[in-house]
């Protein structure tokens, strides 16, 4: 029986090598996570529940804690019994300070840590630096209370002034009539409704006189007809 050739034969194995699967580069690169970034990723992802880290690994709590807000790091560091977590966290405080204060009270700081010769730890100056803030914006806020007050009372009392300079509703003035004609004010019979009630003596008075002059008026008139010719 007639060998196949050479050709044959090596076609038949590339044939047989394309149908075996081959781990490319870009597939090896695809692996599935490995079972400390899958715990990591988890850690991360559910950082309101975590509390007490007990002896976790450092290199593990040095990737996870920095994802942490200021909150959750206060929290798992109350928590976290037997251990002093301040050599991990320090940096950590130091950034959120700076985030929530900016640079320059970052330097402030430094520069007076420097000049007293006394180091702090970044927790307690991100704690004092937010009650110093909450104290100012209390101050503030009772201040302007204050103002809003101070403001309110004086409306209050510009419009009782202006109420107590106002006359009584429905009040008018009153006339008063002597003799046979009538006047009002000052230039009446003594009496007006700014003046109060008119005077009875000085009334009588005018009238007593009014009457003696219409009687020696007719006195005279009589007086004249008797003297008349006949």
């Amino acid at each position: 029986m007639p060998k196949p050739s050479k050709d044959l034969s090596e076609r038949r194995t590339h044939k047989r090598d394309d149908l075996v699967p081959r781990k490319s580069a870009k597939l090896s690169g695809n692996k599935p996570p490995a079972l400390e970034e899958l715990c990591i990723r988890s850690a991360i992802d559910n950082l309101d529940h975590i509390r007490d880290v007990g002896h976790t690994d450092t290199r593990l709590l040095k990737v996870i804690l920095p994802h942490c807000t200021p909150e959750q790091l206060l929290k798992i560091e109350e928590n976290t019994k037997g251990r002093d977590l301040s050599q991990i966290t320090n940096e950590l405080w130091l950034g959120h300070y700076s985030r929530k204060f900016g640079e320059d009270n970052v330097r402030t700081v430094q520069e007076r840590m420097r000049k007293t010769n006394k180091i702090f730890k970044w927790k307690a100056l991100y704690q004092a630096k937010l009650r110093e803030q909450d104290d100012v914006e209390k101050k503030c806020v009772q201040r302007l209370r204050e103002l809003y007050k101070e403001s309110s009372e004086k409306k209050d009392s510009r419009k009782l002034q202006q109420i107590e300079l106002m006359p009584p509703p429905g009040r008018k003035r009153t006339f008063s009539s002597v003799g046979g004609g009538s006047s009002s004010g000052r230039f009446g019979g003594g009496s007006s409704g700014r003046f109060g009630k008119p005077d009875a003596g000085a009334k009588g008075r005018l009238m007593k006189k009014a009457r003696a002059e219409f009687v020696a008026s007719n006195q005279a008139k009589k007086f004249s007809q008797v003297r008349k010719p006949r």
